[in-house]
């Protein structure tokens, strides 16, 4: 095969007296006529013939040492033509040693011996001579923008970087990748591998390829997740979102700023369902002040009622705020996750209780008389059944219990927000030997004894003595609300 290529240069003033030509300015810039007889090899890039084919940051071996001659040999002298030493498949294979037939993936210019369609033959910005200013410059010939105006992109994409992820000639691994699946992530990625290592629960796609969650290249959402979080989340935990969508009652926390990683970590952490901290400590992140809630209600500062009081429900201690929360969302009143009386006063049902049931053994409430059932009873009289368990104005577990914490055992309050300005009602408990004594403003004062079971005024109409005309203007059987603090 015989090409033209550039012409020569000649070395001075003998060479163009020898030429008798017009000047003709070529391809390459030359502005000299082409020689008619053999000149040397050092004669090729000169100001007057070939310029610029040197300007370069990086210069082809060969051209560095002005060896022209290790591509192109001479085909006629009197008409200045050049052949290629071999054929442009095997151009290459001259000096270069491939062999891509060990790999099972080979780049398709590798495999049909297209080297000039990503490398200059010449020189370039970089020792591997790759067309363009960057290595995405020659990649972009034949495969389209993978990045497009997207507003998040990963690091090696944005800068051009193709060959932190791809070989450029042959691979063992799937569209020429360095390495298979999170392997090559975590090449540079490394906190997220000691993560992986150290952690005790593992997000399951972690232990795969990480392009189930992330687009190698680029996309619309932070750490360029494939979909928005919550939406990626909901391709496969479609239980936790058909409970968070119905839900009557939503979670801010899941529906808001980072969704689902507002409380969960994403590739791995040391507690259960990938929680980033303990159950309890991470609700204190936002329950840790007053909270306002869409219905004008108020959430008291929960961290602070906890961390303060001395007698603390077990459900608290024990299994933290999930065990009677919905944390994703639920169909009763402060995501709680099952029926609770949402006022002081309430006609009783067993139903109605079902969350504390499910811990409390019923009878503590139903038995009218017991020896063991309670301990809140006069002989055997139980006085959880004389405040609670009433058709139209029972009393609910919270006039008396905080649900979280008090100061008193038995989480017994100090006092109760009643009333639509949340007035604090006092209890004025007093805990004696066999019993104790309750002065609250429900009711005149009186004491209970186990042991000794003492005897109340038979003076007052039983309705009178068990507290239920005792509150002014009220109606027996209207509920009332329990003010705007809800605890």
């Amino acid at each position: 095969m015989i090409r033209k290529l550039f012409p020569a240069v000649c070395l001075g003033v003998a060479c163009s007296a020898a030429v008798a030509q017009p000047v003709v300015l070529d391809s390459t810039g030359s502005t000299a006529p082409a020689p008619t007889v053999a000149i040397p090899r050092t004669g090729c890039v000169t100001a007057e013939c070939h310029p610029g084919v040197k300007d370069y940051p990086a210069l082809h071996g060969p051209l560095r040492v002005n060896g022209c001659n290790g591509c192109h040999e001479v085909a006629d002298d009197t008409t200045h033509t050049f052949r290629y030493r071999a054929e442009r498949a095997e151009m290459c294979a001259l000096c270069h040693v491939t062999d891509p037939d060990e790999a099972p993936f080979v780049h398709a210019p590798v495999a049909s011996g297209e080297c000039l369609s990503c490398h200059n033959p010449h020189g370039g910005q970089g020792i591997r001579l790759l067309r363009g200013t960057r290595y995405a410059d020659a990649c972009a010939n034949c495969h389209e923008d993978v990045t497009g105006a997207h507003d998040v992109v990963h690091g090696p994409a944005s800068v051009g970087a193709c060959g932190a992820c791809h070989e450029p000639h042959s691979s063992q691994h799937p569209r020429l990748l360095r390495a298979e699946g999170r392997e090559l992530c975590l090449t540079c990625h490394i906190r997220t591998g000691l993560e992986i290592e150290s952690r005790a629960v593992l997000h399951e796609p972690m232990q795969g390829d990480c392009l189930v969650c992330h687009n190698p290249h680029a996309t619309e959402n932070p750490a360029i997740l494939n979909r928005p979080a919550e939406a990626l989340c909901e391709e496969c935990h479609q239980d936790i979102a058909e409970a968070t969508h119905n839900a009557s009652v939503q979670h801010a926390a899941v529906t808001t700023n980072r969704a689902c990683l507002n409380c969960h970590t994403p590739h791995a952490g040391d507690h259960a369902s990938l929680l980033r901290e303990d159950v309890k400590e991470l609700c204190f992140e936002c329950h840790d002040q007053p909270v306002e809630m869409p219905d004008g209600t108020r959430l008291v500062n929960m961290k602070e009622l906890i961390e303060s009081g001395k007698s603390l429900h077990s459900a608290i201690t024990e299994r933290g705020c999930a065990e009677c929360h919905d944390i994703h969302g639920g169909g009763h009143r402060r995501l709680l996750t099952n029926e609770y009386p949402s006022d002081l006063y309430y006609p009783f049902e067993e139903t109605a209780y079902a969350l504390c049931f499910s811990c409390h053994d019923g009878q503590m409430v139903t038995l009218e008389q017991t020896t063991n059932a309670t301990g809140f009873r006069n002989g055997t009289e139980n006085l959880h059944y004389v405040h609670v368990t009433r058709d139209k104005r029972g009393r609910s577990c919270r006039v008396c219990h905080d649900a979280h914490a008090a100061n008193r055992e038995k989480h017994i309050r100090d006092s109760v927000p009643f009333g639509p300005a949340g007035w604090e009602l006092p209890i004025n408990y007093e805990p004696l030997p066999g019993g104790g004594r309750c002065a609250s403003g429900c009711h005149s004062p009186f004491e209970y004894n186990r042991d000794d079971p003492r005897t109340y005024p038979q003076s007052l109409p039983e309705e009178d003595w068990k507290g239920v005309n005792l509150i002014p203007g009220s109606r027996i059987d209207q509920k009332q609300d329990d003010g705007d603090n809800d605890r």
